[in-house]
């Protein structure tokens, strides 16, 4: 059996030992060590909170600095005046520079740029966008301007002046390239000659037309059939219309046969109504280009077309009318 001590002595070591624990902790300067412990966890938090009070303080004065400092006005887009400028800047041709003409074909040392959206395949009808400068659009206006007069038709054989006095109800007048001392007109049937591969000398001159509110021009072909008109020396196989105004509302030009198809209208067709059709709408400096004649040279009935009624604003258009002879002076024939 082993040996062990007696319950009285160890009561009084215990007593002993409760004694000098509470002596202990009467002395002054020893923390107990649960206190020790939140003081070091709250230390820690105070030092974390005041460096992230310093990394705020930071970014505010530096983003108060960037505020600060002066804005710079954002850089002017260039202006180009012609495609051909945007061609030439873009270098994206750079390394494919136009072939040098060395021969007698009068052909273009320069390309020739130019966006165009095939509208449609019956007629054939491509617009032009940007085909001039709202500048050359205006000169042309003002030439135009002080030699106006009631528009007049070719008439049929059943026409008469009285039956087809709401028929065309603009005002017009015809200008010739060799009238524009500017040389804005030349400019115009230049590129159109480019752009189309027909000699400039296949155009009439240019019809230069006003509509006001409420003008209008009821649809009609461009080609003079002979069935109505009896024969002819040349025909008129294609068209473009040179857009010189914006129109707040209405004065679309209407294609009211359009579409593979749209013969099947030609039945019951309202000359004056706007509601079928491919419509376009002017915008300042727009050329449109329609063909009267198929590659055959027969007759296209889908090329029927009008100018609806201006609602609001005023509309100018310089119409080309060109034919598949030349018209006139064949001197310039290409």
């Amino acid at each position: 059996m082993s040996r062990g001590y007696s319950a009285p002595v160890v009561l009084c070591l215990c007593a002993l030992c409760f004694v000098f624990g509470r002596f202990i902790k009467e002395l002054p300067g020893l923390p107990e060590a649960s206190k020790g412990f939140a003081v070091k966890q709250q230390g820690t938090s105070l030092r974390r909170k005041a460096i992230e009070q310093q990394k705020t303080a930071e970014q505010l004065q530096e983003e108060t600095a960037q505020l600060q400092q002066p804005r710079h006005a954002p850089e002017t887009a260039r202006i180009f005046h012609s495609f051909e400028e945007q061609l030439g800047v873009s270098n994206l041709l750079a390394d494919k520079p136009p072939v040098a003409i060395t021969g007698e074909g009068e052909g273009s040392n320069e390309y020739t740029m130019q966006p165009f959206q095939m509208l449609s395949w019956y007629p054939r009808a491509y617009l032009f966008p940007g085909f001039m400068d709202r500048n050359k659009a205006e000169h042309v206006v003002n030439l135009a301007k002080a030699r106006l007069a009631p528009s007049v038709l070719a008439l049929r054989k059943e026409d008469t002046e009285t039956t087809t006095r709401d028929v065309r109800t603009s005002s017009g007048t015809f200008i010739a390239r060799n009238e524009d001392k500017e040389g804005v007109l030349a400019w115009i049937e230049d590129r159109t000659a480019q752009l189309t591969g027909l000699p400039v000398a296949h155009g009439e001159p240019f019809n230069v037309l006003r509509y006001q509110l409420g003008q209008h021009y009821d649809a009609h072909y461009d080609v003079f059939d002979p069935e109505s008109y009896g024969p002819q020396p040349s025909q008129r196989m294609a068209t473009v219309l040179f857009y010189l105004t914006d129109v707040e509302e209405g004065g679309e030009t209407i294609f009211p046969l359009e579409g593979k198809h749209g013969l099947d209208r030609l039945q019951n067709i309202n000359y004056k109504s706007c509601s079928e059709g491919l419509k376009y709408k002017p915008r300042a400096g727009d050329a449109l280009l329609f063909w009267s004649l198929h590659p055959n040279g027969t007759f296209d009935r889908h090329a029927l077309h009008g100018g609806c009624p201006v609602i609001k604003g005023e509309k100018f258009v310089a119409t080309k009318w060109i034919r598949d002879k030349c018209f006139g002076s064949c001197d310039r024939e290409l």
